[in-house]
Order: structure tokens, then sequence, then C-alpha cells
């Protein structure tokens, strides 16, 4: 028992040792209550601060770390804080109570913001974060938006996250009170940063509109169009289309008869200002909704009082408005013919005068669009054109050549147009400066999005085949024209096969793969899209398919399947419908030309087996003419993977052998009995394929019936793979048995003897050796047969007719076992 001094001595060291744990000395700590527990094991002061202090213990040192930030507003402290949160896994209890720590500061800079947005990325701190928007909305709503762009996205990462709500209805609500929150964010007079208000109107329309309703009507949806004035930020912009496009897809209806009272109702009372917004307005709708903006478009007497009313008006701005409206309208047809007959004039004068760039470059861009149609605004008078379609080609390659990335979208756009003649595509192919400008310019991290996507549609239209046409494609199209009173027109000569080989051929001399692989990572659906449609037509040409994969094609392509077949197929709806097929059967064209051993090494880290999905997808029986080409060749590279190991061998077998052995196999189609034929020869090095064929089930049994068979057919590359197949069977004992279980099995194995290609005439005299070397009862069993099915004569034929040393060799052995 302690005595009074010595209880005096254990409570002076418990309420030190509390002083050392509150100042974060926990080492300190420890020892002085270790001490004080010798002394007083039972004292509740010193189990108190031996509890006092496992608590701090389990806290994270970020705590004390945000603490001393928040207190010296130190960058330094701020910087330790954000390394840790990105460094270091935080249990839910220490992320909550570093985010309310967080929250408590006043003080509002970029490090904070960057900081905050990193910590709503643990599953604490989005815990806390949804209680708060729960208690109190709008004052944390509003905390966050002040803080800067990562807080913001932090908070729409919670929004969007379920498993940080309690329940349903409070995740619901959230999405509500957000929205409500944003709406009159835009609404306020002066906003600062008007952008991270209207994503996050976007990002909840886009991935929770079902639990918005009731809360936008008209006023609201002014805000948004008001936003697509082409004077604001692009950064606010591109997220008030998002919004339209969304609500465009939620209402159709109510959305097109509020766009239309929009934009109509501005341009009744045309000021300069209500044009401006009514013509963005329309010019962001087109790409959206093309009947709904050609509509309002086409609406009497609008086109052709156009040009006198935006001259009219002397604004630059509203020029501008308008050309980039004249611009989006060029994609349909009845609005090109409008334009054609009402602005062309005016289009040529501004092209003309260049007194203004940006302007000028625009109204070239659209005179591209019209082609070379004249004008003919008073009937029978024929005004020629001013400005000639080669001269805006050349303006636009001499732009490419000399002028920043920032000023490149126009001409890249309007080159992009004009490429899809014949003629424009053979001279820009030819054309190495340009083409090695192109690619440079696109190659820059800064690029535009738009520069970098329509420099893909100028490659794209560069290396594009025609389609291959069925004959009774050929005659269906010529019906059509037949049906429109037309001639049918024949292709032009640069677009042959010939001209489309050589311009890829420089293409891919220029870098065009490497820039792929280079841009592929910040690429949109739209844009990967485009680069699987140029690897498709590089890779038709044999020649091409090894340098493609030496440049990292295959690699991306694996990429971009990836990620189109990514967890709950997320971007599936952004690919174009040909996307899928085109990777795969890039794929497969690759695949076919070159050794998978060269390409799926330890060093690549890429698995061979990666491949395999997207070959299979192939191989599903589709209504296409070209079903049939694109299966042949995905089992062709299918055949070349099954030659690397047996872990390819394998991974086949699991995901595709019923679609190869019991579909493929019984093809009507020659070529795809003898490539399946083919790929089973492969497949049969792996023990796991001879089980398929010889366990003794009626399957396998009907299987290798019909693999018997493919000896006996016309085609003499089936029989000879039928027979390396059945060779590398027999080397097991059980092949041995079941095919002599089979009723014509040794009848056709004689017949692969007989057969007049010494190729296959060698894979049947291995088969039969096999049969008559095996061991016990199955070998003796072989033996019997074969005499009794004529195998001696068979053999001394063989002996006659065959050249070659080591089928002459194997005979004569055969002969000796059967003569034995």
């Amino acid at each position: 028992m302690a005595t009074t001094t010595e209880e005096e001595r254990a409570v002076e060291l418990a309420n030190k040792a509390t002083e050392f744990v509150s100042s974060g000395k926990l080492s300190d700590a420890a020892r002085l209550l270790r001490e004080a527990t010798t002394i007083a094991p039972e004292s509740t002061l010193i189990k108190a601060g031996w509890v006092a202090l496992k608590k701090e213990e389990a806290r994270s040192p970020l705590i004390g770390i945000c603490k001393d930030w928040i207190r010296s507003q130190d960058d330094a402290d701020g910087a330790k804080a954000l390394r840790f949160i990105r460094g270091q896994s935080l249990s839910n209890q220490n992320a909550e109570e570093a985010m309310k720590i967080l929250m408590e500061a006043k003080v509002e800079d970029d490090l904070l913001d960057q900081v905050t947005g990193e910590l709503l990325g643990k599953q604490g701190a989005q815990m806390w974060l949804a209680r708060a928007l729960q208690e109190r909305p709008t004052e944390t709503y509003y905390q966050l938006f002040e803080r800067g762009d990562d807080s913001l996205d932090g908070l729409l990462r919670v929004l969007l996250k379920r498993s940080a709500w309690p329940s349903d209805a409070t995740f619901i609500q959230g999405h509500r009170d957000c929205f409500m929150l944003s709406l009159a964010m835009m609404m306020e007079e002066a906003l600062e940063h008007p952008e991270r208000a209207m994503k996050g109107i976007a990002t909840l329309l886009a991935a929770h509109a079902e639990h918005l309703k009731g809360i936008i009507d008209a006023d609201s949806f002014d805000v948004i169009l008001v936003s697509l004035d082409l004077r604001l930020p692009n950064s606010l912009r591109s997220q008030a289309t998002l919004a339209t496009v969304k609500l465009l897809e939620l209402a159709p209806d109510t959305a097109q008869n509020l766009i239309s009272k929009f934009v109509t109702s501005r341009v009744q009372r045309p000021t300069a200002d209500g044009l401006i917004v009514a013509f963005s307005t329309a010019t962001a709708i087109f790409p959206i909704t093309v009947s709904v903006a050609s509509a309002l478009f086409l609406t009497e007497g609008f086109i052709s009082s156009l040009v006198p009313l935006v001259q009219s008006k002397k604004s630059q701005k509203l020029e501008q408005a308008s050309l980039e409206l004249i611009s989006a309208a060029c994609v349909d047809k009845t609005c090109r013919e409008a334009i054609n007959r009402h602005c062309r004039l005016w289009l040529e004068d501004i092209v003309a005068a260049a007194m203004d760039k940006k302007r000028a470059n625009l109204a070239a861009l659209i005179l591209v669009k019209l082609g070379d149609e004249p004008t003919s605004s008073i009937p029978q008078i024929i005004q020629p054109n001013k400005v000639d379609q080669d001269d805006l080609i050349t303006r636009f390659k001499s732009m490419v050549l000399d002028s920043s990335p920032a000023s490149k979208q126009d001409s890249v756009e309007g080159l992009a147009y004009a490429s899809l003649q014949p003629k424009v595509r053979e001279a820009l192919a030819n054309d190495h400066v340009f083409l090695l400008r192109l690619i440079e310019t696109m190659a820059t991290f800064d690029c535009p999005k738009p520069v970098l996507f329509g420099g893909l549609t100028i490659f794209v239209n560069l290396t594009t085949y025609l389609p291959v046409q069925s004959e009774e494609e050929k005659r269906m199209s010529q019906l059509k024209a037949y049906a429109n009173t037309q001639k049918p027109l024949e292709p032009d000569p640069l677009e042959d096969e010939s001209y489309v080989t050589a311009r890829c051929k420089k293409v891919l001399g220029v870098g065009i793969v490497p820039l792929l692989v280079k841009t592929s990572k910040r690429a949109s659906p739209s844009v990967l899209s485009q680069m699987l449609q140029i690897l498709l037509s590089l890779s038709k040409e044999k020649e091409h398919r090894g340098p493609i994969a030496q440049q990292g094609a295959i690699k991306l392509l694996l990429q971009i399947w990836d990620h189109i077949h990514a967890e709950e197929h997320p971007h599936a709806s952004s690919y174009t419908p040909l996307a899928r097929s085109a990777a795969a059967q890039s794929l497969a064209r690759i695949l076919i030309s070159i050794n998978p051993a060269h390409v799926f090494s330890t060093a690549s880290a890429v698995p061979s087996t990666s491949a395999i999905r997207p070959l299979l997808f192939l191989l599903q029986p589709s209504e296409s003419s070209t079903w049939q080409l694109h299966a042949f060749e995905a089992l062709l590279a299918l055949t070349n993977l099954a030659s690397m190991d047996t872990e390819s061998q394998n991974a086949i077998l699991r995901l595709a052998f019923q679609t190869i052995a019991d579909d493929l196999l019984l093809s009507p189609s020659k070529m795809l009995r003898r490539a399946s034929t083919e790929l089973i020869c492969n497949l049969m090095a792996s023990p796991s394929c001879v089980e398929k064929f010889a366990n003794g089930s009626k399957q396998s049994r009907q299987r290798l019936h019909i693999l018997l068979a493919m000896t006996d057919v016309d085609d003499t590359a089936t029989r000879s793979a039928a027979g390396g197949a059945l060779a590398m069977m027999l080397n097991w004992d059980l092949g041995v048995k079941e095919v002599l279980r089979q009723e014509r099995g040794i009848d056709f194995l004689l017949g692969l003897c007989k057969d007049e290609s010494e190729d296959v005439r060698h894979r049947g005299v291995v088969c039969v050796r096999s049969v008559v070397a095996a061991p016990g009862e199955v070998g003796v069993q072989g033996v019997t047969t074969l005499k009794e099915k004529n195998g001696v004569e068979v053999f001394k034929e063989v002996l006659k007719s065959s050249r070659r040393q080591e089928v002459v060799g194997l005979a004569v052995e055969t002969l000796r076992i059967l003569l034995g």
C-alpha cells in the first residue's frame, strides 16, 4: 500500500502526464504514467491518464498537423498536411476530425482548397460532410463554394456517393438542396465563379436528374441558357451545354418549347446583347438537337433578314455570334442551302476584307462547309464566287504551318471538312511538311480539344477505305440510285484501295501512332473512337502491322477496349457503335502478322490473355456481310496467341472453346472451318484441350468424331490442321483409346496416310505410329485394328510414294510393329 508521500508523488506524475498528452509529448506521458502505476496501480486518476494517452495515440498525426496549420497559417504546415493525406490511410474517425478542423478555418486560400478537396476523398470526411449538408446545407454549401474548385469537386463527389449518406431519403434531399443552392448562386449578380455553380447543376442533372423533379422552371432554364453566351468563359459554357443536353433528354418537349421561346423572344425584340445570347444558344443547340435548332433557323424571314440585321447593329461580337450560328447550322442540308442563298456574298466579303482574322477564318470555314455552289440571289443571274475553295484550303494549311495552336481551331476544322473530298485528301497526304506540323501541333500538352478532334478527323479521312460491299449490297445501292432517278456514281479513282494504302503509309511515316498513344490518356470517348478508326485503316495493309505494333498500338487498343468495357459500362453510350468492332478487328489484324511473343513479353507488362476477350467479340455472329471475314481474322489471331504458352491456350479454352469446337467447326463457311481447326491444332498442346476430346463423355466423343471428319474434307489446309491436332492428342494413351472407340477412327487416320499432300500424309503416319506404339492393351488393340483395316498395305504404299526421309522412317517403324 502506497504511503501518503508516495500517493502525492503518483498524483504529481499523473497530472504531469496529462499535460504531456495535451501538448502531444506522448512518449514522455507514457514514461510518467508507468512510474505512477508502480506506485499506485489502482489509482483512478492514473487509469484515466492511460485512457487519455491511448485515445491520443489512436489519433492520426494529421490532427495535430491541421491544428498547427490553422493556428500558424504557414504554407509549410499546409503542404505537410497535403502530403500526409495523399500518402497515409486514415481511419474514418481521424478523417472526420480533420475535416471538422479544416471547416472551422476562416482564412480561405488555394492550399486550404486543395487540402479540403483531397481530404474529401476519404470515407470519414465524406460522412462528416454528408451530415453537415443535412444539418446546415446552406452554410456548408456556401463555405465550400467560396473555398474553391477542389472543395466544390469534393462536395459533388460526396453528393454522388450513396455510401456516404445514412439513407436514400437523405441522399435525395442532399441533391435537391445543393441543386437549388446552385441555381440560386447562378441568379446572383456579379457572381465571381459562376462555372462552379453551373458545374453543380450539370453534374447533378447528369447523375441523378430523377431526384430533381419539380425544381426547374422557366426561370431556372433561362439561367442555364443565358450561360451559353459566347462572351462567357468556356468553362462555364461547357457546363451549361451539359446541363442543356440533360434537360433535353429528360423532358424533350418542354425543353424544346422553352428554348424556342427563349430564342424567338430575343430575336423579335432585337438588341445586340439579346441577339448575341439568342444566337449563342441556338449555336449550342445545333449539335444536340438538329431538328429543333434548324426549325428555329429556318423560321420564315429569319435567314433572309439575318445579314441586314447584323450589319445594322454594328457589333463585332454580334457578327461573331452570327458566324458561329451559321457555322453550326451547316450541319443541316436545308440550312446550308439557305445560307448559300442569303449569306454567301456577305461571308465572301468578310474573307476578302480580312479586317478581323478570327471572323475572317470563321467565314472561310463556313465557305468550305458550303462547297463550290455558286450564289444566285437573283433568278437567272448566276454570280461567280469571289473566294475559291482551293484558296481557302491553302489559307488553312498556311495557318496550321505558321500559327500558334490556340488560333488553329478554325483552320483545322476547315481542313477536316475539306478532306471529305478525295482530291483534298490526296493533296494533304502528299504534303509531308504539313502532316508533320499537324502532328506536332496535336502532340502539344496544351493543344485545344477541338484542334485535336479536328486533326484526327483529317487523319480519319486520309486513311479511310471505301466500305467492303457484298454483291447484294452493290445491287441495292444501284436500285436506290435508280429509284431516285440518278445514275449510280462511280467512285473517285483517288478512293481506290491503292491510293488509300499509299496515304496510310505516308500517315504512318509521320508518326501518327506515337501521337495516338501520347494523346490517348486525355482523350474523350469520341476522340478514342477516331483513334480506333485510324488504327483500323492502318492495319488493313499487312506491311503496316509490324511498325504499328512496334509503336505501341496493341497496348493502346487494349486500353481503349478496357475503357469501353469499364465497370458498369460508364462510357459505353459515348462511343460510336462501331468502336468495339474497330478495336477488336484492328487487334486481330495486327496479331495475325506479328510474333506475339515480341509484344506480350514480361518486359511489356501486358499479358497475352488480355487480347482474348476483344478477339472473342468478333466471333459473335451478326447480320453484317463482313462478319465471316472478321471472325476468320479473329480465329487466325487466336491461333497465333495459342502458339505462345499454356497460359494463353488455357485462357482461350476457358473462354471460347465451346464457340470454336461446337459452333465454328461446323460452320458452312470453309474458311471458318479451316481457321477453327487450325486453332484447335495449336490448342491441343494443352492437356486441357486433349481432355475435352478424350474424356470419354458423350460430348467429347461427338467432338472427336467431328475432328476426325475434318481429315476427310476437300480443303488441304483443314485436313492438315485436323491431322496435326490428332497427332498431338494421340501422344496421350487416353487419346489413342478414344480414337479406337470411334467406329471409323482408324479409317480416318489411314485416310490421312493416303493423302496426296506430303504434309498431310506425314501427320497421318505420326498418328498411326502413336496408335501402334501405345503401351499395354491399347497398343495391342491398335495393331489388331490396323491389320483388320488393311493398314499394312497402306503403309507399304506410303513407303513407295513418300519422298521425305522423316515420313519414310516413321512408316518403316510402324510397319515393323504391325508385322512384328
